[in-house]
């Protein structure tokens, strides 16, 4: 039998060997292998290539039984491009594409879209989300921005990374901002995903990325749940492939149909030694400081015969030989309306201003109270331009 002594002393060993194992249970990754997953400091420019997929629904404005009508979709883009990080803090990157096309199907009607060869150049700017893509050459087309509007940016993959030393198994979370710009909404209300750090294999850690986002595009609210995979090269301290599955369900807009979408995105990145299209000399020649004040888009009515460039807020609505509706959305809301349609000459003669007068008075009947302004010029191109001014009241 234990005397006292020996019972007090077991009873003492058995107390410590209880809080180790507490101590032990509650640091069970204590002494466990960190990784420094801060990116470097971009020096070179990168060659890009993208592999874009997306299959699902459209759903347009018109709505049978109080519901909006589905149009089946899908669709594959393909693009390469060289692209140099010029602000390490923001992302902010120009690229010239070698190749950025896209075949998609809507109600099996087959379409292409590329960029064409003077756009090919294309500023990014995070900051400015309204107008995060431009181009330095000239204005893109509605579906050339849709084009370039690519989630998951090669120049923003970066800051996924936590800056900081990491652990398999460690977690970490994304801020709004920085989700609204890879997934191109204007505002997130609502977020929860998180990056994983999953292993190191052979130099590289391999990191996961999932959750869910709520935000709104153009004043639509849009959900995305997001499922992804990164992977870091520990030398070169660099994010060289990434893989996203992306759903989307956007509600229908004033001006822009709704979306029921799944979308993969699949991206490698490399260095280059030496620049190909991007050099210094190319970007000086740029006005890249005012580029996004002059972020207009391009319109080209091939059936009626006019182009025009607007507002990037204006869509088109509807386009037939005989009119092109553009409507202007403001935060989800349609503010105003542009009906464009070619005037005739009557027997043979010009329209004259009293004409003119009075044929938007008898469009707008009761509407007009009164004439406001009339003037006439000529145009650069030598054309007559009449321009009438009408105020008046509708709806209140």
């Amino acid at each position: 039998m234990l005397n006292d002594f020996s019972r007090d002393f077991c009873s003492r060993i058995l107390h410590l060997a209880s809080g180790i194992a507490i101590l032990l249970a509650g640091n069970s990754r204590v002494g466990a292998e960190t990784f420094d997953l801060t990116p470097s400091v971009p020096r070179h420019n990168q060659r890009v290539k993208v592999v874009f997929k997306v299959t699902g629904n459209l759903m347009s404005l018109q709505k049978s039984e109080g519901k909006p009508d589905l149009h089946p979709l899908k669709a594959v883009g393909n693009y390469v491009y060289e692209e140099r990080v010029l602000d390490g803090k923001t992302g902010r990157s120009l690229r010239y594409f070698e190749e950025a096309e896209s075949d998609f199907e809507v109600d099996q009607r087959h379409r292409r879209s590329e960029l064409r060869e003077e756009v090919r150049w294309i500023l990014v700017d995070p900051e400015e989300l309204e107008n995060m893509h431009v181009s330095p050459t000239g204005s893109l087309k509605r579906e050339e921005l849709e084009l370039v509007e690519l989630p998951c940016g090669s120049n923003l993959v970066d800051f996924l990374l936590p800056k900081a030393e990491k652990s398999p198994g460690d977690t970490w979370t994304h801020d709004d901002k920085l989700l609204a710009q890879m997934f191109n909404l204007d505002a997130v209300t609502a977020n929860d995903v998180k990056s994983q750090f999953s292993k190191v294999k052979d130099g590289v850690a391999y990191m996961t990325l999932a959750g869910k986002l709520v935000g709104t595009v153009e004043g639509v609210i849009t959900e995305v749940n997001i499922r992804g995979k990164y992977n870091f090269d520990i030398q070169s301290s660099t994010i060289y492939w990434v893989a996203v599955a992306i759903d989307e369900d956007r509600e229908v807009g004033a001006s822009t149909p709704g979306l029921q979408v799944q979308a993969a995105i699949r991206m490698v990145r490399e260095a280059m030694s030496q620049p190909g299209h991007v050099h210094q000399e190319t970007i000086n020649q740029f006005n890249l400081k005012n580029v996004q004040q002059e972020a207009m888009l391009e319109h080209r009515s091939e059936a009626a015969g006019f182009s025009l460039v607007h507002n990037r807020r204006w869509h088109v609505f509807s386009e037939q030989p005989t009119m092109t509706v553009l409507r202007c959305v403001d935060d989800g809301r349609m503010i105003a309306q542009c009906n464009i349609r070619a005037l005739h000459p009557v027997g043979g003669k010009p329209l004259s201003m009293d004409k003119f007068q009075q044929d938007i008075s008898m469009a707008l009947a009761d509407s007009v109270r009164q004439i406001v302004d009339a003037r006439e010029s000529q145009s650069a191109a030598g054309h007559k331009v009449l321009r009438v001014v009408a105020a008046g009241t509708v709806s209140d």
